[in-house]
C-alpha cells in the first residue's frame, strides 16, 4: 500500500466525515458549521478542502434556501442574511469513496493490479 501525505489524508478525512453525515447519499447535505466543528480544523482549512474538492467534482456546497410558510419567505429582519450553506457529496464523490473503501477492504484490486 502506497502511504498517504497528510493533504491525502485531510482529503480523505473531509469525505469519510460527508460521507458519514449524510449517510453515504448524494442528495442529502450536511451543514457546513457541523462539518467544521465534526473534522476540528479550523474554517480556512475546511474552506480550503471544500473548494479543491467542489473544483475535482467530488463536493458540491449550495445554499439552503429560507424556510417559506405559503410560498413566501417566513424569516425576521434578524435571519433575513444568513443561509445555512451544505455541503454534499456529487455522485461522483459517492464512487470514489465506495472505490477507495473496496480497495481497503480487499473486495477489489487496486489500480493496476490483475
Amino acid at each position: 500500500m502506497i502511504p498517504f501525505d497528510a493533504r491525502e489524508l485531510e482529503r480523505l478525512a473531509f469525505l469519510s466525515e460527508l460521507s458519514t453525515r449524510s449517510a453515504g447519499d448524494a442528495r442529502q447535505g450536511v451543514p457546513y458549521e457541523v462539518l467544521i466543528d465534526a473534522l476540528g480544523s479550523s474554517e480556512a482549512v475546511t474552506k480550503r478542502l471544500q473548494r479543491a474538492l467542489e473544483w475535482e467534482g467530488l463536493v458540491e456546497l449550495t445554499t439552503a434556501p429560507p424556510v417559506t410558510h405559503v410560498g413566501r419567505p417566513a424569516m425576521g429582519c434578524e435571519h433575513r442574511h444568513r443561509r445555512q450553506q451544505t455541503i454534499s457529496l456529487t455522485p461522483q464523490g459517492v464512487r470514489l469513496l465506495e472505490d477507495i473503501i473496496g480497495t481497503r477492504h480487499g473486495t477489489s484490486p487496486p489500480l493496476g493490479v490483475p
